[in-house]
């Protein structure tokens, strides 16, 4: 919530009311920002006053850059872009669900143990990847590597990491998903259609997030486009009622 325009920073009082959309008890917000506080993905600007951290920033980040993730897309020569961590160990179960989550926020799949690996056809250099990665969670101490297609393991047709027909199914569910909800949202009161945009529009942001941004190759580019400009177009339906949310509890605030 609080990595939506116009409501980057907010009260505790206000958090507590959304977390009243969904149930949550003032005492579950406040414990929740303060463990968050403590590792660094919340901050407080005064008391009782919050906004996003610095180590929540790069989570950030990944999360709003879906509104134009199609720019980052380029052509397809055939390469490979692959990260080498079997040297990194697996003993550290945190790190290692830290730097899965990186890999599979960048479109990553496991090639064979220790080794990731994703078409090389984004429009960035792949030290610009590489510093994504490690922003998100991944050690330093990751080896990078370019693989022509020859080259990769005989064993394991890299393609079948990424299953092209349930993707495509998951883009044509979001895009129904998103139409019905739009219809709905005007028959709502302002608290119903803010938690209904709210769960509706972080699924599908997830699933755009979560997208490997394959090449024309492997999937239906033309669905995928569907999907997200569907989704920008909820987003602008819904983030006026967001707004009308808060400036009810501020002037709720006033008025007590």
């Amino acid at each position: 919530m609080l990595s939506q325009p116009n409501l980057s920073e907010m009260p505790v009082g206000q958090l507590i009311r959304w977390g009243s959309l969904f149930d949550h008890a003032p005492a579950t917000i406040r414990v929740t920002a303060g463990r968050l506080m403590k590792q660094g993905l919340l901050e407080s600007t005064d008391r009782g006053i919050y906004r996003i951290g610095q180590v929540g920033k790069a989570l950030q980040e990944t999360a709003a850059a879906w509104i134009s993730i199609l720019d980052r897309i380029g052509a397809w020569d055939g390469q490979w872009l692959c990260v080498h961590t079997s040297h990194l160990g697996r003993t550290d179960k945190t790190a290692v669900r830290t730097r899965e989550r990186a890999f599979r926020l960048m479109g990553f799949e496991q090639l064979v143990a220790g080794l990731w690996c994703r078409p090389a056809n984004l429009v960035e250099p792949a030290s610009v990847s590489l510093n994504r990665l490690i922003a998100l969670g991944l050690e330093r101490g990751a080896v990078l590597l370019h693989m022509q297609g020859a080259d990769m393991c005989a064993d394991v047709d890299a393609h079948r990491l990424w299953l092209r027909e349930p993707r495509e199914d998951q883009y044509r569910k979001m895009i129904g998903l998103l139409e019905a909800s739009q219809q709905r949202l005007a028959h709502l009161d302002l608290g119903s259609a803010m938690q209904e945009s709210f769960l509706v529009g972080e699924h599908v942001i997830r699933q755009i997030n979560a997208d490997p941004l394959l090449p024309e190759e492997m999937i239906d580019t033309a669905l995928r486009m569907q999907m997200i400009s569907t989704m920008q177009s909820y987003d602008a339906h819904c983030h006026p009622l967001w707004v009308a949310f808060r400036d009810h509890y501020q002037n709720n605030q006033a008025s007590d």
